[in-house]
């Protein structure tokens, strides 16, 4: 058939996108195991992403703020940015991989959909609080893992982080769908505004690292951090949503916190505890529960 074609390379891009965003918490975990600080992590991801996504932002309108406005524009960077950005690759010097691949996107979607359904003063689906609060359930459980010391006295820390990143980011995915943010718009200003805000700072104040790491690594890191998840993970992602539907396209977030677990314990031997395996699983079981019952039509 005609349709089937596009259907398969929109499921392909969908899976492509969620290996991206699973693999970014390993990647960047590793890059701090490698010698390089939160800060150079950070660094490279708006040095590559702000070089890509610049001329989507030139062109859009420097003095629009590429259309959205500059207060919006600065709401997007200060929720969806570099400081976010660095709190995440804070909380990964202390905590495992597979809990930021956890928490955050658990964290994203308990937010930005409880938002959505405040500002519109209607009650969260039945299904949806159930698999929030399975969620949250899963939280508590990575969270008394991480309190335990098992996998490091201060995991508990990077937890903590993690929660306030996905609290940021779900305000981001909120912020965007209010104002219909197009996704390269939301990437554009988000990478632009931050490598502005931040560049100068980090080669001024930050002692940098970059010049004492091999090259490679930094290609590396720069192209996964910058290019692969910033403009390739997006536009595959969007391609993928609007090719199969909302209904089809939230059975694939869950699946990010099952390939970051998984990723990182080849690459890292970083093998979860039982009490934070199962926390792990209850994030995904909640998130599919919100996700695929909060999307099903009758």
């Amino acid at each position: 058939m005609s349709s089937s074609p596009p259907s398969k390379l929109a499921l392909a891009a969908m899976f492509l996108a969620v290996s991206i965003y699973g693999g970014q918490f390993v990647s960047v975990r590793w890059g701090l195991q490698s010698g390089l600080s939160a800060y150079d992590m950070a660094a490279l991801r708006f040095i590559f992403a702000g070089a890509v996504m610049l001329p989507f932002f030139v062109r859009a309108g420097i003095a629009s703020c590429a259309g959205l406005g500059w207060g919006r524009g600065i709401a997007l960077v200060l929720t969806g940015g570099v400081p976010l950005t660095v709190l995440s690759n804070v909380g990964l010097i202390f905590a495992p991989a597979a809990h930021a691949s956890a928490i955050q996107p658990g964290m994203v979607a308990v937010t930005a959909t409880v938002l959505a359904y405040l500002g519109m003063r209607v009650r969260l689906p039945f299904w949806s609080a159930v698999g929030f609060a399975i969620v949250l359930s899963g939280l508590a459980a990575i969270a008394v893992a991480g309190s335990t010391g098992r996998e490091g006295g201060m995991t508990i820390l990077g937890d903590a982080l993690f929660v306030v990143c996905g609290l940021g980011w779900g305000t981001f995915t909120w912020l965007c769908g209010r104002w219909q943010v197009p996704s390269v718009t939301g990437a554009a200003v988000v990478s632009v505004l931050s490598a502005v805000a931040f560049l100068p700072f980090y080669f001024l104040f930050l002692d940098p690292g970059l010049a004492q790491v091999p090259w490679p690594i930094i290609a590396f890191h720069g192209i996964n951090q910058g290019i692969l998840n910033v403009a390739i993970g997006l536009l595959m992602w969007t391609y993928g949503a609007r090719t199969l539907g909302i209904a089809l396209a939230a059975r694939f977030p869950p699946m990010i916190p099952v390939l970051g677990t998984l990723i990182g314990i080849p690459a890292l031997g970083e093998v979860p505890s039982p009490l934070a395996a199962l926390g792990v699983a209850g994030i995904v079981a909640g998130l599919l529960v919100a996700t695929v019952a909060g999307t099903g039509r009758r």
